[in-house]
């Protein structure tokens, strides 16, 4: 017997952002921290998301305040499976991106994938 196909992290992720699949959400919990470092402050914002088959998906965003006119300003932002669930698999377990229009380019390109 094959196995169950592993699930595309991709597709939590675009669920996350109020995408397919958001009604699947059912319960999210939120943390943030502040620091500062050099001449700038920090801002961490770490959000766990579970679903209704058991999977926990923490977000994390980090920003800082340093002035940029680039058009789309560096951050960081990781997608990391905790928790399982009754998932076959998730594939990757984490992804990260150094600025949003990336995050935003890989949801568009796996925007045909369901969970």
């Amino acid at each position: 017997m094959k196995p169950d196909p592993l699930e595309p992290l991709a597709a939590y992720a675009r669920a996350i952002m109020g995408g397919a699949g958001a009604e699947r959400i059912i319960g999210r919990e939120e943390r943030s921290e502040r620091w500062r470092e050099a001449d700038c402050e920090v801002t961490l914002r770490q959000r766990d998301y579970r679903f209704d088959n058991g999977v926990v998906i923490r977000r994390g965003i980090e920003v800082d305040d340093y002035p940029s006119e680039q058009a789309c300003s560096e951050c960081w932002i990781t997608y990391e499976v905790m928790a399982l669930g009754e998932s076959p698999g998730i594939e990757p377990m984490s992804k990260s991106f150094d600025n949003a229009c990336r995050e935003a380019y890989w949801l568009r390109y796996h925007s045909d994938l369901l969970i």
